[in-house]
């Protein structure tokens, strides 16, 4: 009767209970519990998630099973958001390959996303041969396109600050900021970075009234010297959580094969972004608040 049950979990649950499934991102998802999350039969499943960022670079192994249900370039008006010879600098989509990869690489016994079943949108919008105030607008854009596609979850590991003060930081001047406020009334849930400055202060749209800006910890939970601390100029705490920024295992774009550690706010990020889409899957009625709530409530 009932033992038969066992039959219908597939054979990657066997093995999740074994930190070697994990390979050397193990560390990183085991300091916040995506293991058991894991374990309890959660990887995202029906969840969609916008990763706006540098590009990706999409035949890594890393990406072998990613469900990617769009992909737009918002820099150069087109679907190729992975690099382009002749248009692209090398590295352009070095940065949002490392990202992505946390959140939903999927490589057994290398390299595991805490959201690897999820769907996702992929937004390029950030040109790294500049750094402009267009990009504002490419991830203005960015976040329309994935909102009208149906996205829940927005994990975005970039930020502005060079046109900008620190009194800027008041969750209502940057257009980016006021733009991902929108957003979140409209039932986002937008994970971001708070950037990697320290006590030199905090980047836009982190600022913004109901975002998840996070900071970067080590595998002590110590918070890494480079993370951004806040307050905001209207004094709301930032960041508001953090996760594993020191040492983060990641997908490198140098070859489909190669991964890397590194150091960063954007690493920390999409492991905070792939918990917010194992909750709202676990809990698909919650709303952007209390998904938010969840995550700062349960956090040391």
């Amino acid at each position: 009767g009932k033992r038969r049950s066992i039959e219908y979990f597939d054979s990657l649950n066997k093995a999740k209970a074994d930190a070697s499934f994990y390979g050397n991102s193990f560390n990183q998802l085991n300091q916040i519990q995506v293991d058991q999350l894991h374990d309890a039969g959660y990887s995202g499943n029906g969840v969609r998630i916008l990763v706006l960022d540098s590009g990706y670079r999409l035949d890594h192994g890393a990406f072998d099973s990613l469900n990617v249900i769009a992909a737009y370039d918002f820099v150069d008006q087109d679907s190729i958001v992975y690099n382009e010879e002749g248009k692209d600098l090398n590295n352009q989509h070095n940065h949002g390959t490392q990202v992505l990869s946390v959140l939903a690489g999927f490589k057994p016994d290398t390299l595991v996303g805490p959201a690897y079943r999820s769907e996702f949108l992929l937004g390029k919008t950030e040109d790294i041969s500049l750094e402009e105030p267009i990009e504002e607008d490419y991830f203005i854009a960015g976040l329309e396109w994935g909102e009208l596609l149906g996205a829940d979850i927005v994990s975005s590991s970039i930020g502005y600050i060079d046109w900008y003060a620190q009194s800027d930081m008041d969750g209502q001047t940057a257009p980016i900021t006021v733009a991902v406020n929108i957003a979140i009334e409209r039932g986002m849930i937008i994970i971001t970075a708070v950037g990697n400055s320290g006590v030199g202060g905090i980047v836009a749209p982190a600022d913004a009234f109901d975002v998840i800006s996070c900071g970067a910890v080590d595998e002590y939970g110590l918070i890494a010297s480079f993370s951004s601390i806040g307050p905001t100029t209207d004094n709301r705490i930032k960041p508001e959580v953090c996760a594993l920024g020191k040492g983060t295992f990641f997908a490198s774009a140098i070859s489909k094969k190669s991964y890397l550690y590194g150091n960063g706010t954007s690493l920390s990020t999409p492991l905070i972004s792939g918990i917010c889409a194992l909750l709202l899957e676990a809990h698909p009625d919650w709303t952007n608040t209390e998904i938010r709530e969840a995550i700062l409530n349960s956090a040391d």
